[in-house]
């Protein structure tokens, strides 16, 4: 849309929104709902890493012949992109970067991690050895030197069957 109808579009917005509880919401926002239901973003979606690594192969033609397709699909994996949860102590989540240990040993680091005010966790996509990727794997990762005990997750850590954004969907507590 042109810059000039901006604001009569989020006034037009606002306006239907009223009955349903809108509300204004900030890009900081968006990322922590984002790591709350398990999507992948800019963090993680990078060309330093192979649509395999990031766990996206599913965006990949396997029936269509391009360069680089045999080694996309057939390819060991050093890395693969990792779900966490990641015990929050109050003060300090992260930031990205941050070692990713398992039995003591560096396996891999986190892309993206945020605070989860649904879920009242730290959430994190890490890049770690495959080993470390097997959901309930307990993982170590330190933040600003402060060892935390993460888990690898399995599904989504907020509404993993995707039931509230239907409208034929019955609410539930989902905590």
């Amino acid at each position: 849309m042109p810059n000039a109808a901006c604001l009569d579009v989020y006034s037009a917005l606002w306006s239907a929104g009223q009955g349903h509880d809108i509300a204004d919401y900030g890009s900081f926002a968006m990322n922590v709902m984002r790591m709350e239901k398990g999507f992948k973003g800019a963090g993680e979606l990078t060309n330093e890493v192979t649509l395999a690594e990031a766990d996206v192969l599913r965006f990949a033609r396997s029936d269509k012949v391009y360069l680089g397709r045999d080694k996309t699909l057939n390819s060991d994996l050093p890395w693969v992109c990792a779900y966490l949860e990641i015990a929050p102590d109050g003060d300090v989540d992260g930031h990205g970067g941050e070692a990713v240990l398992l039995g003591g040993r560096v396996v891999g680091s986190t892309a993206s991690v945020p605070y989860g005010h649904t879920v009242g966790k730290i959430l994190a996509f890490a890049y770690v050895t495959p080993e470390a990727a097997v959901p309930d794997t307990e993982l170590t990762v330190i933040i600003h030197g402060s060892a935390r005990t993460a888990r690898v997750l399995g599904q989504a850590a907020y509404d993993p069957e995707s039931a509230l954004p239907r409208v034929d969907a019955k609410l539930k507590d989902t905590q």
